[in-house]
C-alpha cells in the first residue's frame, strides 16, 4: 500500500535567497510531491489566489504592509507557518490544505498507479495548466478567432462594391471597438444595438467559429449556476473555475444542462467545441 501513497506537503525553500523582516528570514513557499518513489518540488501558487482575500490577509497582518507584501508574493517564515497551521488562520490555512487537495486530485486524475508512463517531470507546468481559469481562456480564444475572421472578411470586401455594407460593418468592428473588453460584452451589447449587422457578419464566419460562439454563450448562461455549485470563497479555498474542474465535473454538468435545453446532438456539439478550445489553448 505504501507504493500507492501520494504525499504532498509544503515547505520553505531555504536554498533560495531569503527576505528579512523583523529579524526573521522569509523564504518562498514550495511543495514536495512523492508518488511511487517519484519526487518533485514545485513552487506553491496560493499567493496567486490571495487577491480576493486581501482584506482577510490585512486583518491577519494587522495592516503591516511589509508583511502583507511578503505573503502576497508567496514568502513565509518558519514562525509564520507554524502560527498559521497551529491557529488555522483564515484563509491561509484553508488555501494551503486546498492546494494539497488540488494537486492530489491532479495526480489521481492522471492515474499514476496504473499508467506506466506517469511522471512528475514538469509537474509544475501540469499544476499551472490544471488550475487555469477557463472562462477567460474561452473568451480570449473566441475573441482572437473572431477578430481574425473579421480581418479576413475586411480584406475580401475592401474593393467589392456589392459588399460595401459588410465592409463598413467589419471596418467599424475592427477599428472602433475596444477589444480590451471581453468578447461576451461586445457580442451581447452589439446584439442589442445592431442585431441585423451582427447577424450579417455572423453569416460570413466559418461554421466552427459560429458553433464555438453559440457554445460559449450557452456556457455563459450557466456559468453563474456553475460558480454557485463550485462556490469556495467562504471556505477559503482556491476559487477559480479551473481546467481540472472542467475535466472532472463541469463538462459533465454542462452536458446534462445543455441536453435538457438543446437536445443530445447540439449539447454534444457545444461541449466538444468548448473542450476543443480549452485543449488547444491549455494543452496545445
Amino acid at each position: 500500500m505504501e507504493k500507492r501513497k501520494i504525499t504532498v506537503k509544503h515547505y520553505l525553500n531555504e536554498r533560495a535567497k531569503p527576505r528579512h523582516f523583523r529579524k526573521e528570514k522569509y523564504y518562498p513557499l514550495y511543495i514536495q510531491i512523492i508518488v511511487s518513489g517519484k519526487k518533485a518540488q514545485i513552487k506553491s501558487r496560493i499567493n496567486e489566489h490571495l487577491k480576493i482575500y486581501k482584506s482577510d490577509i490585512e486583518r491577519f497582518t494587522e495592516n503591516d504592509q511589509e508583511m502583507l507584501e511578503l505573503i502576497l508574493e508567496g514568502y513565509f517564515s518558519d514562525k509564520l507557518m507554524t502560527n498559521i497551521l497551529k491557529r488555522k488562520h483564515f484563509p491561509l490555512f484553508q488555501l494551503l490544505n486546498d492546494e494539497i487537495e488540488v494537486i492530489t486530485r491532479i495526480i489521481r486524475y492522471q492515474d499514476p498507479f496504473h499508467d506506466n508512463n506517469f511522471s512528475l517531470v514538469n509537474f509544475g507546468h501540469d499544476y499551472e495548466v490544471h488550475t487555469t481559469e477557463i472562462t477567460k481562456i474561452i473568451d480570449n480564444s473566441v475573441k482572437d478567432w473572431y477578430r481574425s475572421e473579421l480581418r479576413a472578411i475586411f480584406l475580401r470586401t475592401i474593393d467589392q462594391e456589392e459588399d460595401k455594407d459588410l465592409f463598413r460593418i467589419v471596418n467599424y468592428y475592427i477599428h472602433y471597438i475596444n477589444w480590451n473588453n471581453a468578447f461576451s460584452s461586445f457580442y451581447e451589447a452589439t446584439f442589442e444595438i445592431m442585431p441585423s449587422e451582427l447577424r450579417k457578419v455572423d453569416n460570413m464566419l466559418n461554421n466552427e467559429l459560429r458553433l464555438s460562439i453559440k457554445a460559449y454563450l450557452a456556457y455563459l448562461s450557466k456559468v453563474n449556476i456553475v460558480s454557485r455549485l463550485f462556490e469556495r470563497r467562504q471556505a477559503g479555498r482556491i476559487s477559480t473555475l479551473s481546467f481540472l474542474d472542467w475535466k472532472t465535473e463541469i463538462k459533465e454538468f454542462l452536458h446534462k444542462e445543455f441536453r435538457t435545453l438543446f437536445g443530445e446532438q447540439m449539447a454534444l456539439e457545444y461541449i466538444i467545441a468548448l473542450d476543443n478550445i480549452l485543449i488547444h489553448v491549455i494543452e496545445g
